[in-house]
């Protein structure tokens, strides 16, 4: 008889989730472009995450537990960014054109006769996104200030550039632009800044004498695990924004796209 746990129903609703958002986008990718590799990866990753939910659901659920306060106040002070980057598009500072630029001189290649073309791949959003997740954790040795600001800016990014692009190309647009890939992207960070958070804690408690060790071997273990979990649910965050959204945004709004600016096209950007 098999007495393994058996994983809560709102984290088996998130494993189903993420099998499917998968799966869809891997089948986006072999019946439109032909990608094989990538419809195998996708699908891969999604299962990979969901094998773990089922696999040690007593170590995601006792990490999420301990870790869900500061997610929690992570994803506030994204909220308090996203407000702040509100305030300042209605009292006309608008980001998008500065995003661009510094986008540009990231990206732009080191010949200047090049042509600039930018190859919007899941590699290219695993790499564009995994420093941010892994400085979130790292944050804590600022004692958490690096985190904070990297909920802030993110949140303020998205608050400012995604309205100013909304007005332009309408909400629906920037919905779709975003959601499919922002559902998995967002809590991963929120996930990994929750980490760091509770890390800074941690060393607070240990240092004021309240807690014996600042880390142990059972809570490295557990929260090891939650941190690759959320960093997979990033890895089907990268699939769906380069192969999902773009297919979506083409059956949608076909021609809007045609005539959408460049800002709008680059705003699932600001995400991570």
């Amino acid at each position: 008889m098999d007495d393994r746990p058996i994983p809560p129903r709102n984290w088996l609703v998130v494993a189903l989730l993420t099998v499917v958002v998968a799966s869809a986008t891997s089948l986006v990718a072999l019946l439109g472009p032909g990608l094989v590799d990538v419809a195998v990866g996708a699908v891969g990753v999604g299962i990979v995450a969901a094998a773990l939910v089922v696999a040690v659901p007593d170590r995601l659920a006792g990490a999420w537990a301990e870790h869900r306060p500061y997610v929690y106040f992570s994803v506030g002070l994204f909220a308090f960014g996203g407000l702040l980057g509100a305030a300042l598009l209605a009292a006309g500072i608008d980001l998008t054109e500065l995003f661009l630029e510094a986008l540009g001189e990231e990206f732009a290649p080191e010949d200047p006769g090049e042509e600039f073309e930018l190859e919007l791949t899941a590699t290219f959003f695993v790499v564009q996104n995994t420093p941010p997740f892994l400085f979130s954790i790292a944050g804590a040795i600022t004692l958490g200030l690096f985190t904070a600001i990297i909920m802030l800016v993110n949140g303020l990014l998205i608050g400012n550039i995604a309205l100013s692009m909304a007005a332009v190309v309408g909400v629906d647009f920037i919905l779709v632009g975003l959601l499919p890939h922002g559902i998995f992207e967002l809590p991963a960070l929120f996930v990994a800044a929750g980490v760091g958070f509770r890390l800074v804690h941690r060393f607070g408690q240990r240092i004021l004498g309240s807690r014996e060790a600042f880390v142990t071997k059972a809570y490295l273990s557990r929260t090891a695990v939650l941190v690759v979990f959320a960093w997979l649910l990033l890895v089907v965050a990268a699939f769906v924004e380069a192969y999902l959204t773009p297919a979506l945004l083409d059956a949608l709004f076909a021609a809007r796209l045609e005539e959408a600016p460049a800002a709008a096209v680059v705003v699932p950007f600001v995400v991570g």
